[in-house]
């Protein structure tokens, strides 16, 4: 197990952690929660002590490998291949493979004992080079870096040639496939699109060591997580339960805080008044005494503190415009001759819609995104601005155009040179930004306030379609709620790329997949994506396809030369057939699904003995945990395939 025993660490001045207690038992899946350098990095530097505190200890198990993403990876040599250094993820297996091939190579040279003595050699370092994975690491990097988006004709590329996103990809790809006992990973989801998101979120469903993960995408943190750890304020605070429990928990516990802290706050002004007021008198005396011991040995109950990502945001309404907001005709672009990143693009868009991009990096989410702003002219085709539509755009690259040494009011002033100060201190009020604040540099603010700072510039104007690229990167899990929650109630037209997966479904009504060069349209949540993107690559046809692939048997698929009496008593004995085959589904699928239940409801019985101090058998506890994990691996497993039964029948 992990633990920190009475952890303090500091930054100067400020405390990051301040006399931290806790434990991390072998199998469990932690999420790590909290405002931007609150010191939830801080506490995985400790873990693999590339930080130091000022007070404490940090215990780690010295037997197990820890996984974890290097901020600046980088290749042995300017030669090593892509798949080469992704290979290199457990530490030893370059050196027994080099080993092997030197005793293979002598092999032939040596006779009698010692001949026999390097067989041996071979034969013990082969069983290792087995043991730790070796003769799987290779399908098993291929099989990521695919899932990761990587082409397979880049696997031989020099890594040194990738930028720097794929890099990190890369360096995730060389700690995942290693295996590690315990797996630390922060923020994965940053340098990665929807489909690769996707991929690892299956990929870490079935990691059966011990899991730790900072995200600020719920998706991941829900999917993945049976524990919460909050660092916030100096503390780290242990919910005993994935994502949405905590902040349920979390809300609750504030509340019975604010009440306690109400109560005593009542309790201490009655005793005061008493005391105040019977000080003087001979024959209160004692009754003043007592009071006054009641009152110092009464603990303070603090007021729950609020998070620093706090700060509202309030978007503002959208002026009027035509029924359709813009349209694409017969759209294509291409940065070098001959090689087109999109083609034949027709996208029509309308007023209100919110529409989300989807797709892997590289396929022209950003051009298409950029066309649609207008900032990027197509190479063939026609954009169509509709009517009185005023686009705002922000750009992933939003903070390459504030300059550092400006304050906030020029900067949102600046966007609207005609704005009255009331309406440029108004806009940036909308986004947290109030009084004094107005007049701090550009250079001092967070990822998140640079963030708030461009939304407040983008309005300081009010579009009426909104073009977002990637607009939740560097807020923090509340930051990205409120953004969410307005957004969602907007009133104009949005068009957004987001790697973000609960954020998209939030706001976004209407998928646009790239499928290079050209797009499909989902009139749909990105849920409804899912589905039909399914039934796409199961069929390979389009919707209209796919449904007839479900429709009654047409006259066609009767055996030739049966009477119309003889077909329709076929077609009966094909519905009897499916109506049987749909009922085994649904009881085989109520089956699956009770087990699930009463697997995961048990699975929170265990986490929660797990989480209370007075709790010794750890190991029976996590030995079961694990086994429930199989159970449920195999009844989930069981209910798809009876819901795979059902959707046939």
């Amino acid at each position: 197990m992990i633990e920190f025993q009475n952890v303090t660490k500091r930054f100067g001045a400020q405390d990051i952690l301040v006399d931290v207690t806790l434990r991390i038992n072998p199998s469990e899946r932690v999420g790590i929660v909290g405002p931007n350098g609150g010191g939830k990095s801080t506490m995985f530097g400790l873990i693999t002590g590339s930080a130091e505190m000022e007070r404490g200890d940090v215990v780690v198990p010295k037997k197990q490998r820890v996984g974890h993403v290097r901020q600046r990876p980088k290749a042995e040599s300017d030669e090593m291949g892509l798949l080469a250094f992704t290979e290199q993820s457990i530490p030893g297996l370059a050196k027994i493979t080099d080993d092997l091939h030197r005793l293979e190579a002598g092999l032939s040279k040596l006779e009698g004992s010692e001949r026999e003595s390097c067989i041996r050699r071979i034969g013990n370092l082969q069983t290792e080079f087995e043991h730790l994975g070796g003769y799987e690491m290779r399908s098993r990097a291929e099989a990521a870096l695919s899932g990761l988006g990587f082409k397979e004709e880049e696997f031989s590329l020099p890594f040194v040639d990738f930028s720097g996103g794929w890099k990190m990809r890369a360096e995730l790809v060389r700690v995942l496939i290693g295996d590690p006992d315990i797996l630390l990973l922060d923020e994965p989801s940053n340098y990665l699109d929807v489909p690769a998101v996707e991929w690892l979120r299956r990929f870490l469903r079935d990691f059966q060591g011990t899991l730790l993960l900072i995200s600020h995408d719920r998706y991941l943190l829900e999917a993945l997580t049976d524990l919460t750890l909050e660092v916030q304020h100096g503390n780290v605070t242990r919910y005993s339960g994935g994502y949405k429990y905590y902040i349920r928990e979390r809300e609750s516990r504030r509340h019975q805080q604010l009440a306690a802290k109400k109560t005593q706050d009542r309790k201490r002004e009655q005793t005061e008044k008493f005391i105040e007021r019977f000080r003087a008198k001979n024959t209160k005396a004692a009754a003043v005494q007592s009071r006054i011991k009641q009152l110092e040995r009464m603990d303070v109950i603090d007021a729950p503190m609020d998070d620093v990502s706090s700060s509202r945001i309030r978007i503002a309404p959208p002026p009027h415009c035509g029924a359709e907001v813009i349209r694409l005709e017969n759209i294509g672009h291409a940065y070098e001759e001959d090689v087109d990143v999109l083609k034949g693009v027709d996208l029509s868009v309308s007023r209100g819609q919110k529409v989300a991009l989807v797709g892997y990096n590289g396929m022209g989410k950003t051009t298409l995104l950029r066309i649609l702003a207008g900032v990027l002219p197509p190479t063939s085709g026609e954009r169509i601005l509709g009517y009185h539509v005023v686009v705002g755009y922000q750009a992933q690259e939003f903070t390459e155009t504030m300059s550092p040494d400006s304050n906030l009011f020029n900067i949102v002033k600046s966007a609207n040179p005609d704005a009255s100060d009331k309406q440029v201190r108004g806009a940036l009020g909308s986004f947290g930004f109030s009084g004094d604040h107005v007049d701090k540099l550009c250079r001092v603010l967070s990822g998140g306030e640079k963030i708030r700072l461009a939304f407040a510039r983008l309005f300081v104007n009010p579009p009426n379609f909104l073009v977002l690229d990637e607009p939740t990167t560097h807020l923090d899990l509340q930051g990205r709620q409120m953004l969410e929650a307005e957004l969602a109630k907007y009133e104009g037209t949005i068009c957004l790329v987001s790697h973000d997966i609960e954020f998209m479904r939030a706001v976004a009504d209407t998928i646009v997949a790239m499928e290079p060069p050209s797009i499909r349209n989902y009139p749909g949540d990105y849920d409804y994506y899912l589905s039909k993107r399914d039934e796409f690559t199961t069929s390979g046809s389009a919707p209209a396809q796919a449904t007839a692939r479900r429709a009654e048997p047409s006259l066609s698929d009767v055996p030739a030369g049966m009477s119309k009496k003889d077909a329709r008593k076929f077609r009966a004995d094909q519905r009897k057939a499916a109506n049987a085959q749909k009922r085994d589904g649904e009881k085989k699928a109520r089956e699956a699904e009770r087990r699930v239940e009463a697997l995961e409801k048990e699975q929170g019985e265990l986490a929660t003995q797990l989480a209370d101090p007075e709790t010794t058998d750890h190991e029976a506890l996590n030995r079961r945990l694990l086994a429930i994990q199989a159970d449920l691996r195999i009844w989930n497993a069981e209910w798809e395939q009876a819901a795979g039964a059902l959707d046939q029948a």
